[in-house]
């Protein structure tokens, strides 16, 4: 490999690692600065436990644990804490025994009700310093990143799957 080509490699790994560092510290900052203005009304964890299941209630624990990227021992305490307080509640699967699945109860769907618009006014806040091209532009590029990695991920257990 020459100089020039290893340069070329090196830049290009340099800058990958760059926008990988800078995604996390966006991610970092916007969680943070989430968690201390809803801190008083509700954990972020349990903010996104209720959110997933207003988009799709009734998701078994595993497809929770997936959506929400948390393992299953930790979901399963999230779940326990929140079915204590009366926001949730498991229910059988009437097709698989096996199942339980989580569902909002009444006063779940109430308080996310309440909250998802507060949320979506924070979130708001922090983004409202980006001129809006940037946001948009943001929101494609990163669309982009999300189908390709989606891609690569597919592929990727695929390929491992074939070499089992």
């Amino acid at each position: 490999m020459t100089a020039r080509a290893l340069s070329a490699r090196t830049d290009t790994s340099d800058e990958a690692v760059s926008l990988w560092f800078r995604l996390l510290t966006c991610h970092a900052v916007m969680l943070g600065t989430l968690r201390q203005k809803l801190e008083d009304k509700i954990t972020l964890a349990r903010f996104d436990l209720l959110a997933s299941l207003s988009r799709s209630d009734g998701q078994t624990l595993a497809a929770l644990s997936r959506a929400l990227l948390v393992t299953a021992g930790n979901l399963t305490g999230l779940v326990d804490r929140a079915e204590r307080d009366g926001v949730v509640e498991r229910r059988p699967d009437p097709k698989d025994r096996r199942l339980a699945r989580v569902w909002l109860t009444k006063e779940g769907r109430a308080l996310i009700k309440d909250l998802l618009p507060m949320h979506a006014k924070h979130v708001n806040e922090l983004l409202r310093g980006l001129p809006a091209q940037d946001r948009k532009d943001l929101r494609r590029l990163l669309g982009g990143l999300r189908d390709h990695l989606s891609t690569h991920a597919t592929n990727g257990t695929k390929a491992q799957r074939g070499t089992a």
